[in-house]
Order: C-alpha cells, then structure tokens, then sequence
C-alpha cells in the first residue's frame, strides 16, 4: 500500500507527502503438516517508509492517513510472530506471541459475517484516517499498527444468538502506551517483565430480514498500567504524569440496504463507535466516529466502493496543553475505491477540518489523498 497526500489549504503547511507499507506473511497448518489439528502458526514482516511531514500537515490529532504511525517514520520490524490454538470445536480461540491487538478488539472494521458466504462484508470501510484502525482515546496504548507486543489472547463463542456472541480477552505487554516514556514495542524484544495492557471486549450479532443484513455491536473496558507521560508539543520539557489509566468503547455496525439481495454483498452498511477514558494523559479523553459505505453500487463493478466518514475528539487541554491543543477536532472524509484489477486498487481521498486539533494549524484544512493497494 502507498499513498501521496497534498495539503491544499488550512492545516500547518502545503507541503506533498508519501507514505508506502508493505506486509507480508508466512503461516503454517500444523493440523495438515505434522497432525497437530486445530493449531496454526504464523510469521509477519513490516516495512513502512513515510516522509517527515505525511499525516502531519493537515494539523489533526486522531490522524488524516492512518499508514502514517509513531516515529520512527522508516521502519523494517518482525511485526506479528503467534501460535493460535482451537478448542471444542473451534468454540474457544488461545493465540499467543507478539501480536497486532487492534485487529481484534477496538476494531470497527473487522469482518461482517452471516451464513450464507454471499453476503459476507470483508471490510465495513476504506476510509483513510486513523480513527477506523485505532480508536482516538486507545491511539498509542492499544498495541497495533506499527507497535506490535508479546501477549496473550482468548476469544470465547458460546453458540449464542446464531453462534455470533463473543468474549475476548488479552494481556499485552503495555511498555508502547506510556505516552511519552513509551517504547517502540514494535522495534525491541518483546517482554512481560514491564507494565501490562489489559482489554476486554463482549458482543454479538444478527442478521435482519430475508436479504440476511448483518449487523453487530462490541462493548469493551481497558486498562494500562504504569507511569504514562503526555508532554506539550511546543515544548517537551513540560510534562504530566498518570499512574495508571483506563476506558471504556462501544461499536456498531449494521447494513442498512441491498443493492443485490440475492447475489451479493453489495449494499450501503452504516458503523458507529466512541470511546471515553479519564486519564489525564490521554491526549484525547473522549472520541466519536461514524460513517456510511456504499459496497459495489454498480452490478458491473461489485468490487468498486463509495464510504464518507466523520470523527469528532475531545482533546486533553489540560494546563500547559491547552498552549498545543484546541478542545476538540472535528474531521469528516469522503473516498471512491475503484477496482483496477481483482487485487489492486485506487483510492483517491479528501479530508476537511472545519477544526483542527493543533492550535498552531489553521481551521478549514482541506486535503487530498491518492492511495493504492494490492493485495497478493
């Protein structure tokens, strides 16, 4: 995946700037290969380049390009290394290793599934801001994108309401959300020894009338233990401190129409989540996002997609941040995801501020983003 962002007005600068990720993964079915069954391992690698100034520009905080991450902007990591093992029937699912979290807990964008395979929903959104991908009140304390962290994790299914309730659970090595005392877990051994992320999550799901319209929420509690720092931008010397932090999060997500009921999963879903923490060096304590997809519009290109989205965020202005920070921003986003092939697309972006999170940015930040993606 790559993109090249331009600012065209507002924001801090208008500067042109890219980003490039590429992910690759290696997996092995020990059940097939050496009759170990319902286990799996896997191996992951990370290469992520970005120029000084992508994501920044705009002047948000939640992120206008979700490839852009923490320093260091180029990076080669051994990203995901885990062992999955599955009990009673698939029932209870125990990985364990250095892991990507946010896939799994947090995520508005995972998987919609029903069950028939023809109206399965892969992905509920391409919008290309971070709040998809890392809700703003978890941004740099849930381990994810590029600060992957040794863990352990367990999803439960009881056969519930269509064997679609869940409850998942995890410890991760919490030494990447210390704010700035952080550590790139992603770059460095991976340990316990320090503090612990900890995250639950319980939900279900349904489907709604003969066209089977998935939807489904999530309501999950975390908590990070450990010193967190949160230091001003304009000056770093000035610091605050927070022994502990917690938070809560709920998503939801449902198809509201279909385009092709009988053939497809094509159709316009509709998802929602928000976050809330009290930590006082959150850099953001309270966050809402929301958007619409529209999923193969025309019958001849099932593959193309329309979504716009918007993501609000209360901001920490506590003290000296309030010299760094505006008390909330304000973003929405709208994008055309075109099909060029079975596996590759264009996705041409643009992002408006009507309020910035930097006090230093001026409001009515106005971008465009052109990103592209293949898939092998």
């Amino acid at each position: 995946m790559g993109n090249a962002s331009g600012q065209w007005s507002g924001g801090l600068s208008r500067s042109t700037d890219e980003a490039q990720e590429l992910l690759v993964e290696a997996s092995l079915d020990l059940g097939k290969a050496i009759g170990l069954e319902n286990t799996w391992i896997w191996v992951q690698g990370l290469q992520v380049n970005a120029t000084s100034n992508a994501g920044k520009a705009s002047g948000s905080v939640q992120g206008s390009n979700s490839l852009v991450a923490a320093p260091p902007l180029d990076r080669t990591e051994l990203f995901e290394y885990a062992i999955r093992k599955d009990f009673f029937e698939g029932r209870l699912r125990v990985v364990a290793g250095k892991q990507s979290a946010s896939t799994v807990f947090a995520n508005i964008n995972r998987p919609d599934a029903t069950d028939d395979p023809r109206y399965e929903v892969s992905s509920l959104t391409s919008l290309a801001f971070t709040p998809v991908y890392s809700m703003p009140t978890l941004l740099g304390r849930l381990p994810g994108y590029t600060n992957s962290a040794l863990g352990l994790r367990f999803t439960l299914q009881p056969g519930w309401f269509d064997n679609r309730s869940y409850l998942s659970a995890g410890v991760f090595d919490g030494r990447g959300g210390l704010g700035a005392a952080s550590v790139q877990t992603g770059l460095t051994s991976p340990s316990l020894s320090g503090p612990l992320f900890n995250i639950m999550e319980v939900g279900s799901g349904w489907v709604v009338g003969d066209a089977r319209k998935p939807g489904s929420f999530g309501v999950g509690v975390w908590s990070q233990g450990g010193e967190s720092l949160l230091c001003n931008p304009l000056d770093p010397q000035q610091c605050i401190s927070d022994l502990g932090a917690w938070g809560l999060y709920v998503l939801l997500d449902q198809r509201l129409s279909s385009f092709r009921a009988d053939q497809d999963s094509s159709g316009i879903n509709a998802f929602f989540s928000a976050g809330w923490s009290p930590s006082i060096t959150n850099q953001m304590n309270a966050s809402i996002t929301g958007g619409f997809t529209l999923q193969g519009p025309l019958e001849a290109r099932p593959n193309d997609s329309l979504g716009v989205g918007l993501s609000w965020a209360r901001l920490n202005t506590r003290g000296f941040l309030s010299e760094a920070f505006n008390s909330h921003e304000l973003m929405l986003q709208g994008y055309a995801q075109i099909a060029l092939a079975e596996a590759l697309f264009l996705q041409p972006t643009i992002t408006l501020l009507p309020r910035v999170g930097l006090k230093d940015a001026g409001d009515d930040s106005l971008s465009g983003l052109l990103q592209l993606t293949m898939l092998f």
